[in-house]
This record gives structure tokens, C-alpha cells and sequence, in this order.
């Protein structure tokens, strides 16, 4: 969560967010920006991707996108930009809210370079572009293996078993929510909103705040194995572990305009496709890709990272 999004050494978003879906110059680099111009859709969520499979059995077989989910993928911020006539590297920087001076190293532009109409930058950092490749990667595997997913689900729920192979304890603390509570998150998922209000994921401390540009959420610390619960009402949009950088991933959308990520975690006890309520269990807190145990917290609207903190419930941190 402490990463600088200004370190080169992310040479690393279907959801994604997917998903956790990153925004575009919000983060730094140089490579893979090529490779995401080409795939065109990134997750909403905007985290960073590389294609490797979930190795987690939750992820392995990820539901069929929706077409709330799917919409949502396509609302990714751009990757690339024509130049146009009369544009300067700092109107481009402007509108595609990085700095000049980024937009300089993805693009190996020297201080003295002058841009030529049609010329093609790359307005997306590396981050950003891998969270594209896995969107991509994790759409495939969901339509491929949406129709067998489903018959997996309708198993599983006939016989009572838990999501991922969650001990019995840990789905009676945590129940999946009802046949009316699902249909009534999956219409709150399709419409927009202009707020959210969420519920503490993790019971630990906050250990490290967010800070602008510098982080892209909240780190809350704890044990290995401790609850991570759901902050909102909402839908899986992604489950697994091919972001690099986020160990164990789930992006859960809320409604269109907002989404959570959580990241780090153990084990993950929910899939793609999954809904979800507000305070139900769907991992458990480790330290996969972070140097803590910790449970990595974001919020983000529409794709962007933002501070969680005044969603929270007050008193705690």
C-alpha cells in the first residue's frame, strides 16, 4: 500500500477493479504501456495486472461477466492519445491528470521534444496497462467457464457447502445472503450513486493512511487468518490472484459509480460473480505481496483511488 506510484520497478484492472480497474496517470512507469494500448478495456478497479492464473480455487473458475460488470470494464480511462493540432504536453498532462514530467517517461521525450500532430503518447502508466491485460484475462476465463461456474454455484448452495472451501464456522458466522437480499444488491449495483457508506473490513488499527498520490488506499493491520468482511452491499468483480502486487485480490462494485478492493489476503472464501453483504466474511488477513500481515483497504470511484477514511464509521485509526 506504501508503494510510490512513481517507481519505474512497477514493471508489472476484469474486474479489474478490475478492477480495482486502475485510473490511468494516477500511476507511474515505463513498460507494458504497448502491450495495454492494444487490449483496449482495463477494470474499473484499476489495479496492476500481469495474465498469470488464480492459483486460490475461489478464482479459478470465475462467473460470467455481467453486463453491469462488463460495462463497467469498458469505462477505463485511455491509454493512449493523439496529438492534435495546438495540444502541449502540459494540456495533455492536464486532461489526463498526470504530470508533464510522466508523460515525458512513458513516452521517452526529452525536455526539447516537440510533439507532432498525429503523433500516438502513452497517457497510461504501466499499472494501469497491466490492469487492462488481466481485464482482458479474466473476461476469456469468464465466458469460457461461466456456464460451468454456474452449475458449480447451484451445487454448492443445494448442499450447503462453503464458498471456497470456507470451514463451517466461518459460513455460520458469515452467511451468504438470500435469494431477495442478492437480487436487491444486484439492481443497486446497476444504478449510480453518489456516496456510499461502508462498515470497517478489518478489525485491526489503521497502520499506514492515505496519502495522495503517494498511496492508493489504507493499510489495516491484524493477524494472520483474522475476518476480512465485505465494507458494502455489493457484487464480486473479481477474485484471485493475477494482479501483481495485491497478493489475493477481491474488487467488489457497490453501484456504478463506486467499488472496494482488498488485497493481501490468506485465503479468499468468495469467487467472481458472488454477491455479497455488507459485514459477511470473504477472506482472511495475511501477508501475501506486502511485508505485514495487513489487509490493503481502497476505495475508488469511478476507477480512481480516494481517501476511505470519511466513509468509515469515526473513532477508529
Amino acid at each position: 500500500m506504501g508503494k510510490r506510484f512513481d517507481r519505474t520497478m512497477l514493471a508489472s484492472l476484469a474486474g479489474a477493479w478490475v478492477a480495482l480497474a486502475v485510473s490511468g496517470c494516477a500511476n507511474v512507469g515505463q513498460q507494458g504501456a504497448q502491450t495495454g494500448a492494444a487490449s483496449g478495456a482495463a477494470v474499473a478497479s484499476g489495479v496492476p495486472a500481469a495474465s498469470a492464473p488464480a492459483s486460490d480455487a475461489a478464482a479459478a473458475t470465475p462467473a460470467a461477466l455481467s453486463a453491469e460488470q462488463s460495462a463497467l470494464l469498458k469505462r477505463s480511462p485511455p491509454l493512449v492519445y493523439r496529438v492534435k493540432r495546438g495540444d502541449t504536453l502540459a494540456r495533455i498532462a492536464q486532461h489526463h491528470h498526470c504530470s508533464v514530467g510522466q508523460l515525458q517517461a512513458w513516452n521517452g521525450l526529452k525536455a526539447s521534444s516537440r510533439l507532432k500532430r498525429g503523433q500516438v503518447l502513452h497517457v497510461a502508466s504501466p499499472e494501469t496497462v497491466r490492469a487492462v491485460n488481466a481485464a482482458n484475462a479474466a473476461a476469456k476465463a469468464a465466458a469460457a467457464s461461466g456456464a460451468a461456474a454456474s452449475a458449480a454455484a447451484r451445487q454448492a448452495a443445494a448442499s450447503g457447502a462453503s464458498v471456497a472451501g470456507a470451514p463451517q464456522s466461518q459460513s455460520a458466522q458469515s452467511p451468504a445472503p438470500s435469494a431477495a437480499e442478492a437480487r436487491e444488491v444486484a439492481q443497486q449495483t446497476a444504478r449510480h450513486a453518489n456516496a456510499v457508506s461502508l462498515a470497517w473490513p478489518a478489525g485491526g488499527s489503521v497502520v499506514e493512511g492515505f496519502q495522495p498520490g503517494e498511496t492508493r488506499g489504507i493499510e489495516i493491520g491484524g493477524k494472520p487468518g483474522d475476518p476480512v468482511r465485505a465494507a458494502a452491499d455489493g457484487k464480486v468483480m473479481y477474485a484471485g490472484m493475477g494482479l501483481n502486487g495485491y497478493g489475493s485480490l477481491i474488487i467488489v462494485q457497490h453501484n456504478k459509480d463506486f467499488l472496494t478492493a482488498y488485497s493481501h489476503n490468506r485465503k479468499l472464501l468468495v469467487k467472481t460473480g458472488d454477491i455479497v453483504v455488507q459485514g459477511q466474511q470473504i477472506a482472511e488477513m495475511g501477508d501475501e505481496k506486502n511485508s505485514r500481515v495487513s489487509l490493503g483497504f481502497e476505495l475508488r470511484r469511478d476507477g480512481k483511488p480516494i481517501d476511505p477514511m470519511p466513509y468509515l464509521p469515526q473513532g477508529r485509526g
